[in-house]
């Protein structure tokens, strides 16, 4: 990441880098024993680690992991409990930016975040589209008028709007309400960042879109400023609207999480796909056209993925909604837990040209989490983690690949229909450990 942090005028900004594709992580910790293998996108092994005490994990003797001993551990399930033990494998610590709790090297070395500050950031973390092979050099960080560019997955902020997102020279902004949180998206070819306000508590919001033809986020000081007071401006060729619009369904004013945060992904048709995740009802999906001026459409015509007793942000930075991105840029998962805190998926599978083009995705576990990162050029590997690994078995994996029609081993799948996540064991070796159920996990660097 050291290649993004340089210093340097922002009307440079350097084309992006072409990462090869994804490594595929699978870790596991038995009562301290860190242990992890790294596959490439073929599924054959590229490095394995392990440590027989928690060494850059966490030690029960560490005086600063002390209070999050067995959050790291694989000898249980997540099922119906708050963060806490076993909560590596929880579904909403999977992200694009990283694992809420992990950091995991091609070479397998292993390091532990501190999951407050973690849980904090992630939380606000927003969507970053791109080219083919592009992954995201920073994370797009929004709280209320603060809006700022961190380096990926982490605490260190490179830059941030000065003026605020409430000032005339960077939005026409529509009242008081600062609650909204993570509701942003950037599309690094299209030139466009979309970032959704709350006007009140009654899901009413106002989407702010600025477009920029040269100007690119790549995580360099300077870069917020210049694009969106630019495009504020109408200067360079820049330009910037405002729309407001209604989205009040499924009991989605009784929770903070469907109040104030969504999965904002703009498209490079120009249309916005919002993806948002209401407790204990469902995660829905709608698309925002915007027109001339001001105006705009927003279609909320899409079949919605429910879910049982469940929570998000209101309940704490652990919790809520999620999401990942295929290596070649062109699909987002979004997606937010089944049951209670971090339990089962459920949410959707969304195109970054045309979001008319979509998947649903359900996993109805009470039991465990779901992993899901990215694999080869189009695809997502998944795995639920419920058999443990005794007798050799291995880990059960399940992947979609995007690449063809057909990206199920079932067969087609028609737009908007649900995929069917099953798994099959044996695709990826682990280690005996009676009583371990090991997940796949992300992997900081793709390079070997």
């Amino acid at each position: 990441m050291g290649r993004f942090l340089r210093t340097l005028p922002v009307e440079t900004a350097p084309a992006y880098e072409k990462q090869p594709l994804p490594l595929v992580g699978v870790f596991s910790s038995y009562n301290n024993s860190p242990d992890c293998s790294i596959y490439d996108s073929d599924f054959n092994l590229v490095s394995r680690a392990n440590q027989t005490n928690a060494g850059n994990a966490w030690a029960t003797s560490g005086e600063i992991w002390s209070d999050y001993t067995g959050w790291n551990y694989t000898n249980g399930q997540v099922g119906s409990s708050p963060a806490g033990t076993y909560w590596i494998k929880a579904t909403p610590c999977y992200s694009v930016d990283g694992h809420q709790l992990l950091r995991l090297s091609a070479n397998g070395g292993m390091a532990m975040r501190q999951p407050d500050q973690m849980g904090s950031f992630m939380a606000n973390f927003g969507v970053v589209v791109g080219p083919e092979g592009y992954r995201q050099p920073m994370s797009l960080w929004f709280s209320g008028t603060t809006l700022r560019q961190y380096t990926r997955g982490g605490f260190a902020q490179l830059d941030q709007l000065t003026t605020g997102l409430a000032t005339a020279s960077a939005a026409t902004w529509a009242g008081a309400n600062t609650n909204m949180r993570s509701a942003v998206g950037y599309h690094w070819a299209a030139g466009l960042l979309v970032l959704i306000e709350a006007r009140d508590a009654s899901c009413n919001y106002r989407a702010h879109i600025w477009k920029h033809p040269t100007a690119k986020l790549s995580g360099k000081p300077g870069e917020l400023d210049r694009f969106i007071l630019e495009a504020k401006a109408g200067s360079n060729g820049a330009s910037y609207q405002y729309v407001d619009f209604s989205w009040n369904a499924n009991g989605s004013t009784g929770y903070t999480e469907s109040q104030y945060r969504m999965r904002v992904i703009p498209t490079k048709s120009g249309k916005i796909a919002l993806v948002r995740f209401v407790p204990h009802a469902c995660t829905h999906m709608a698309v925002l056209t915007p027109g001339s001026g001001n105006t705009g459409t927003l279609d909320t015509n899409f079949t919605t993925v429910s879910c049982t007793t469940s929570y998000g942000i209101e309940q704490g930075n652990y919790y809520g909604m999620r999401h990942q991105i295929t290596w070649d840029n062109q699909w987002v998962a979004a997606f937010a837990p089944y049951y209670y805190y971090g339990s089962g998926l459920s949410g959707y599978v969304v195109n970054t040209d045309d979001p008319t083009r979509y998947y649903r995705l359900s996993y109805s576990s009470s039991s465990c989490g779901v992993s899901i990162i990215p694999i080869r050029a189009s695809a997502f590997a998944y795995s639920f983690h419920e058999n443990n690994a005794d007798s050799s078995q291995g880990l059960n994996v399940g992947l979609m690949d995007f690449a063809g029609a057909g990206f199920q081993t079932t067969g087609v799948l028609a737009n908007g229909g649900a995929v069917s996540l099953s798994t099959s064991r044996y695709w990826i070796d682990t280690g005996y450990t009676s009583t371990n159920y090991p997940c796949l996990m992300p992997v900081e660097n793709w390079k070997i």
